[in-house]
């Protein structure tokens, strides 16, 4: 993100740069809420957050540096009005009762209506479109299901837009139901697959590049899937939840905050991050000491941890 603020705009004076779901940063995110703000502080042009719980703990330093404004659900018939508007600007014309169906199943999301409304204005009728509605979380397991045996399709790479979960969890879903429903060749393409996913992971911790996002989820999702071929596989499989490795994936997660206090401390005293936790419970008691913490420019959510000891 920094470069991305630094870099003057090549065509405007101006710009504003957009964050999306800023509750999804994790500890272990370098920097974290903490860099963010940072970064915000220092920016010459406007931020704009967005989150889907602006109200999570975690972001509660984060919201002292902006001014929170809820985006309510949209209406039938404030998401009518503006399909409306687009057609009028496009100079076209689409049957009433579509646009009707069209803003009532979009529940709110605006913009799944206006792909809805291009997709049938592309097509031309009726009859051959579904406007499917909108469900605003899927259950894991159906995708699990859709990504080993249905037919291979595009659609896949949205497959996990739906599930209230985080890639890093989906990951873990994946890597168990392989050997459920896969055999021989087919598992050999789907665990290659699912570790060249978890590479672009990995450089998306080391180096912040956000966008291998994309091909993580492409290989976890389509890649996977097509590891089968593009034909639908039949049968009954009974899924399951990751057991030991999602316990194993929680545990590291309880533990981030740690690792994250550590790198800020090990950045402000040069001595590695590895000796910090080694020797944590010393380390703890200067942690707490509101001077330390002010140095280290530790969040409400770290000091909170440390108080915890």
């Amino acid at each position: 993100l920094k470069p991305v603020i630094e870099q003057k705009p090549l065509f405007q004076k101006d710009k504003i740069i957009l964050v999306d779901e800023v509750d999804g940063i994790s500890a272990t995110d370098r920097g974290g809420i903490s860099e963010l703000i940072k970064l915000i502080e220092d920016s010459k042009y406007p931020i704009i957050c967005t989150a889907n719980d602006a109200w999570n703990q975690k972001l509660s330093p984060l919201r002292k540096k902006c001014e929170v404004i809820e985006l309510k659900e949209i209406s039938p018939a404030g998401v009518k009005s503006i399909l409306n508007e687009i057609l009028k600007k496009e100079k076209t014309t689409v049957n009433p009762g579509v646009i009707n169906k069209i803003s009532i199943n979009s529940n709110g999301d605006l913009r799944s209506a206006i792909n809805d409304l291009e997709t049938f204005s592309k097509l031309g009728k009726e009859e051959s479109m579904e406007i499917d509605s909108r469900n605003k979380k899927t259950d894991i397991f159906k995708v699990i299901r859709h990504i080993f045996q249905d037919k291979v399709s595009v659609e896949m790479l949205g497959a996990f837009d739906k599930v209230n979960m985080p890639l890093d969890e989906i990951i873990l879903w994946i890597e168990e139901n392989i050997p459920r429903v896969y055999s021989g060749v087919e598992l050999v393409k789907a665990y290659q697959r699912l570790g060249n996913a978890d590479i672009f992971k990995g450089r998306i911790y080391r180096q912040q590049y956000w966008r291998f996002l994309v091909y993580e989820n492409a290989l976890l999702s389509y890649g996977v899937s097509e590891a089968k071929g593009e034909r639908e596989k039949k049968g009954f499989y009974k899924y399951s939840k990751p057991g030991r490795i999602l316990k194993i994936w929680i545990n590291n997660q309880k533990h981030a905050k740690r690792k994250t206090i550590a790198m800020k401390l090990s950045k402000a005293t040069h001595i590695g991050h590895k000796r910090v936790l080694r020797e944590w419970k010393e380390v703890i008691k200067i942690l707490k000491n509101p001077f330390v913490q002010k140095q280290l420019k530790l969040d409400e959510d770290e000091r909170n941890y440390i108080l915890k000891y």
